[in-house]
């Protein structure tokens, strides 16, 4: 029962994590309530529903086995794809209402959304991993919680990656339709890449110490864009406010020096 001792843990982590984060930039309304409540069942939804039936069928098209080392490379990379493809879709899918659409264009931020987003994702998504090691995997769930100190600080960092990788659809909703498409692919194209880190490790060509190394810098590379991102909306913001202020400064007029006759 461990792992679910250190999936307790790393929900109170991104929890803490990712209030302190948003408090930055936005007190939550009814919206961003709504979407993170919404958002807490993307991980098993778009795992149970979308990527096991198209691997299922991938699979026995290839006659591959259901074991990530044996596949060949063109396949795994087929797989990344597929997982970037699924995963940011289903994040994306919160931008087809219009408050949600709203509340990015009129912050004139896309920050706090993504933040709203990838905690949301992130925390469901501890938990259904959580249950399928504690199904597939006996050796692990025996082992107690202080023992799964990476599950933890891998959980928190998808917090920070899996925002960044939605950030670059919102911040197109700034824009329009066809910036919204572009973001949304390149954020697919980049979930890819992220993911290749824990499909060498699966593959065994690297070890877990390399592994987390690689996640740390992964997560510090999402982290530094983000928060100068929202940091230049931020003055973005301001110098508009300030631009279009309709506040007039009453002036006193001079005193005639010479009375009037």
């Amino acid at each position: 029962m461990g792992i679910f001792v250190a999936a307790l843990f790393a929900t109170a982590l991104g929890v803490w994590m990712g209030h302190a984060l948003l408090r930055v930039w936005v007190a939550w309304d009814r919206c961003h309530l709504r979407v993170f409540a919404i958002t807490l069942f993307f991980s098993p939804a778009v795992n149970l529903l979308v990527k096991k039936p198209i691997f299922g069928f991938l699979l026995r098209k290839f006659h591959l086995p259901y074991h990530p080392p044996a596949w060949p490379w063109w396949f795994a990379a087929l797989g990344l794809l597929v997982v970037g493809v699924c995963e940011e879709g289903i994040k994306a899918t919160p931008a087809l209402f219009p408050s949600v659409r709203e509340a990015v264009r009129s912050r004139g931020s896309a920050v706090p959304m993504a933040l709203t987003i990838g905690l949301g994702f992130a925390l469901g998504e501890i938990w259904f991993l959580a249950w399928s090691i504690y199904h597939s995997d006996p050796a692990t769930t025996r082992l107690p919680f202080y023992l799964l100190g990476g599950f933890i600080g891998e959980r928190v960092f998808t917090i920070i990656l899996h925002s960044f990788l939605i950030l670059p659809a919102l911040h197109g909703l700034l824009s329009g339709p066809g910036r919204f498409a572009l973001g949304l692919a390149a954020g697919m194209l980049l979930h890819a890449l992220v993911d290749a880190v824990a499909a060498l490790y699966q593959m065994k060509l690297v070890g877990p110490e390399l592994t987390g190394l690689l996640l740390l810098a992964i997560t510090l590379g999402a982290a530094i864009p983000l928060y100068i991102y929202a940091r230049h909306r931020a003055s973005l913001n301001r110098a508009a406010l300030l631009s279009t202020s309709s506040r007039v400064l009453y002036v006193r007029p001079e005193k005639d020096p010479q009375p009037h006759q």
